[in-house]
């Protein structure tokens, strides 16, 4: 299964912020949405991520400022991003081999999409599932 199937059963939009903005408003955002990452833009363009790592270490240093640190000073710019058409066990290999939860998704150098770890577990066990059904009727016929 690739990466533009799993893009498919998520909502259409990408949440991005831009990277003069602040760790207030960041994670003001991310508490709105109800979700672990942002990613990070220059006019329109992918420079980073800002994620509950990123503000936990941010915390834990400056947590009286989060209103004046600019995401582009706080944010992870050593990116592993994937393409649409890349399989989703490469990608989880990769997430859990390097240790990331978040990865953005890009059609050329637009932005497409973010698929988390989470996204890629849940369409790793359907897959699984759906291929122990299809072997459980080929050993013992339809139920």
């Amino acid at each position: 299964m690739s990466v533009k199937e799993i893009l498919k059963d998520k909502a259409s939009s990408v949440l991005s912020i831009e990277e003069d903005r602040n760790v207030l408003e960041a994670t003001q955002m991310m508490v709105g949405a109800k979700v672990g990452s942002l990613i990070v833009t220059f006019e329109g363009k992918l420079v980073g991520i800002f994620t509950e790592r990123d503000l936990m270490r941010v915390v834990a240093k400056d947590h009286a400022n989060l209103d004046k640190i600019k995401l582009k000073d706080v944010m992870t710019t050593q990116l592993t991003v994937a393409g649409p058409d890349e399989d989703v066990d490469d990608i989880l290999n990769n997430m859990i081999t390097k240790r990331f939860r978040h990865m953005p998704v890009l059609d050329g150098d637009k932005i497409i999409g973010l698929i988390s770890i989470g996204d890629a577990v849940k369409t790793k066990l359907n897959k699984t599932q759906a291929e122990m059904h299809i072997l459980r009727e080929y050993m013992y016929g339809p139920h």
